[in-house]
């Protein structure tokens, strides 16, 4: 089954079980063996000991995700275990449902990319919508792309934890704050499950409206 999706010459995203878990980023498959594959990355990438990563494999229709183990690094080729078939997950590529909100949250800096920076400063922002892949934050604080935060949001009545990169900032034309679209990483399967849960609900609510 994975051989369907891990060819050489394809787009692969990487997720690096790093802590904080925020270090997320695209590279190349670059070649095929039996027992590991290797991936070529823009830039250079050191670990000194095996690492967890999560890897995700998109086409146009479908999307092919699995765990596994990067054992190492040669400048900016990534070392990686071939991972079990009882580990690869093939999904139907689909837009998950986003839906409007106003929530208040504080959002903690991690850093830039992977770069991480010392603070103690929370950023107070306004979740405007959520999906099960991101949420646009609104705040009179611009964050550059490539920032990453961790927030606290109640959904419902569920308290959850989420760690988010801004891929998007611009300009909210009413009253000159910061309209940030942020991509979710590291989102474990139950967090996920339940930002589809609640997105699917608040649908449904707002078309019996």
């Amino acid at each position: 089954m994975l051989s369907k999706y891990l060819q050489e010459g394809e787009r692969i995203k990487l997720e690096i079980d790093v802590i904080p878990p925020f270090l997320s980023f695209w590279g190349r498959v670059y070649k095929i063996e039996k027992k590991l594959f290797i991936v070529e990355i823009s830039g250079q990438y050191i670990q000194k000991e095996p690492r967890k990563v999560k890897c995700t494999l998109p086409t146009e229709q479908k999307v092919c995700i699995f765990d596994t183990i990067i054992h190492g690094s040669q400048k900016n080729m990534l070392i990686i275990e071939m991972p079990n078939n009882n580990k690869v997950q093939v999904l139907q590529r689909r837009r998950y449902i986003r839906v409007p909100i106003d929530i208040g949250v504080q959002c903690f800096i991690l850093g830039i990319n992977d770069q991480k920076i010392e603070t103690n400063k929370y950023i107070s922002a306004i979740a405007k919508d959520i999906s099960g892949g991101g949420v646009l934050i609104n705040s009179s604080v611009s964050l550059p792309i490539g920032t990453v935060v961790v927030f606290e949001i109640n959904l419902d009545g569920i308290s959850l934890i989420l760690t988010a990169k801004v891929l998007r900032n611009e300009e909210n034309q009413t009253d000159a704050t910061r309209d940030m679209g942020c991509e979710f990483i590291g989102l474990d399967d139950s967090n996920l499950m339940q930002l589809i849960n609640f997105a699917s609900k608040q649908q449904l609510k707002n078309k019996r409206r």
